[in-house]
């Protein structure tokens, strides 16, 4: 009932005036015969406040005083002593009735109370980001996760509005900012239920994507009436990344079974060049220009299955053949061959600090293409020129190789996904460079890392194991 009279103004409004009306009755009946005891109205507007809330019970009051006035000219004679007993019987009950009332309002404070806690509690425990909005799309109450995703404390999302927040952090919606009237609290006020829609956010922390769900309800009064929206946004950034990685695996799997087919389709024709030019170079009657292009067919040939034979090893994981190298010479040759990139570019400096260092047991090729590959990515991040630094040494039985360069750095966005497959920043790269060097690198023992500032530069690290006799002495 409480609820009911608080919702409609009208109806409180006459109830008060029929409770007023009503006390007034009361009075005057009793007043024939104990006298005028206008105690008997507390009880009466306590039970209107109670019920109708405190602008009724104000009509009540004065309902009940005016109407006293108009009877208490009346001289009514009863008896003193029966006029003191009777109010002194009737205090007891008016006693008891706000007595009554004020425990049935303070159990009602400590059962809100209770909710209050329980539904704070809940919300702490979940690990999705929870706002709470009121009916003018302003921020009432979050939970942790909703402070770490926006990076605000409690205190200053108290309050804020939806546009606001919005902003804040960055919504797009198809890679475009989402409009107001799309975002999910708007239509949520305006009675409509969204489940699990894609948002991207930007994480006011370090600028970061964040792949997000998004799920809004209204929040609704005893009569249906929409007082609120609760907004739930579950990052889902990982899983993501997740199942990129496993659409990357099964484009590598299709690639790498394909190019199996390839190659040995090859190799096929190749042993077929190689065996047809064997038979023509058997043959006397040949001229000195025959022999010529006979020997250069079968050169040729023999390249190309030595280059079969390398793809299909590193189809199946492996690392080709493996002797002690020298780290030193393969940094130097691979900046021989960068030469012609280095030396076209003005006020770019080259510099090398080689320590000595042991041989380490790998695979020479392999190594010249990862530092290659190195050096190439620092000299392209410096086009107006800088300093490219190339170090070796040995510490704690390993070779630390590194290229170094003064470039724009990477950026902190994207530093977590430099060695996955397909991930470039160039626009003709193929994202396949630093992730393959990373797989040569861990099939032999080996590692790579990086450290990079944007707008200082990046370093990249490699580490072997320094072979040991043992070693060295079963590769040789």
């Amino acid at each position: 009932m409480r609820p009911w009279l608080r919702n409609r103004p009208v109806l409180a409004y006459l109830f008060a005036f029929l409770v007023g009306g009503v006390a007034l009755g009361v009075v005057v009946g009793l007043e024939q015969v104990v006298g005028y005891i206008p105690l008997l109205f507390l009880a009466f507007v306590a039970l209107v406040e109670a019920y109708a809330g405190w602008g009724p019970a104000l009509l009540s009051m004065g309902i009940c005083i005016a109407g006293s006035f108009w009877f208490m000219n009346a001289q009514v004679i009863v008896n003193e002593h029966l006029h003191n007993y009777a109010k002194l019987a009737i205090f007891p009950v008016v006693a008891v009735a706000i007595i009554y009332l004020m425990e049935t309002r303070r159990r009602e404070r400590q059962a809100a109370r209770e909710q209050l806690l329980e539904l704070s509690t809940l919300l702490e425990g979940m690990p999705e980001a929870v706002f709470i909005f009121d009916r003018n799309a302003r921020v009432v109450d979050v939970n942790r996760a909703a402070e770490q995703i926006s990076a605000c404390t409690r205190e200053e999302l108290t309050g804020a509005h939806v546009n606001f927040l919005a902003r804040h952090l960055g919504v797009q919606k198809h890679d475009q900012p989402a409009q107001v009237s799309s975002l999910a609290v708007t239509r949520a006020l305006r009675g409509e239920t969204v489940q699990n829609e894609a948002r991207t956010f930007s994480n006011p922390a370090d600028g970061s994507a964040v792949d997000a769900l998004v799920s809004a309800n209204p929040m609704r009064g005893s009569e249906g009436e929409i007082i609120g929206a609760l907004l739930v946004v579950r990052d889902v950034t990982e899983i993501n990344q997740l199942q990129r990685r496993v659409s990357d695996t099964e484009r590598h799997l299709a690639i790498g079974q394909m190019a199996s087919g390839i190659a040995h389709d090859f190799n096929n024709v190749l042993n077929t060049i190689t065996q047809a030019t064997a038979l023509l170079q058997t043959r006397p009657e040949q001229t000195e220009e025959q022999r010529f292009y006979l020997s250069m067919i079968d050169n040729s040939a023999r390249r190309g299955a030595e280059i079969i034979k390398r793809v299909r090893e590193y189809i199946r994981g492996g690392s080709g053949e493996t002797a002690p190298v020298d780290v030193r010479q393969l940094m130097q040759d691979a900046l021989e061959l960068t030469r012609p990139m280095w030396r076209g570019v003005n006020n770019l400096s080259v510099i090398t600090q080689f320590q000595p260092v042991s041989p380490v047991v790998a695979n020479a090729a392999d190594l010249r293409r990862v530092f290659t590959n190195l050096i190439v990515n620092a000299i392209q991040a410096m086009p107006e020129g800088g300093q490219l630094t190339l170090q070796c040494e040995e510490r704690g039985g390993k070779v630390y190789a590194s290229v170094q360069d003064t470039g724009s750095g990477i950026p902190s966005e994207q530093q977590k996904k430099v060695f996955l497959p397909y991930f470039t920043t160039k626009p003709t790269g193929t994202g396949l460079g630093l992730s393959t060097a990373q797989k040569m690198l861990l099939a032999q023992g080996g590692d790579i890392s990086f450290h990079s500032e944007p707008g200082k530069g990046s370093t990249f690290t490699v580490q072997l194991p320094a072979g040991s006799r043992h070693e060295l002495g079963n590769v040789a």
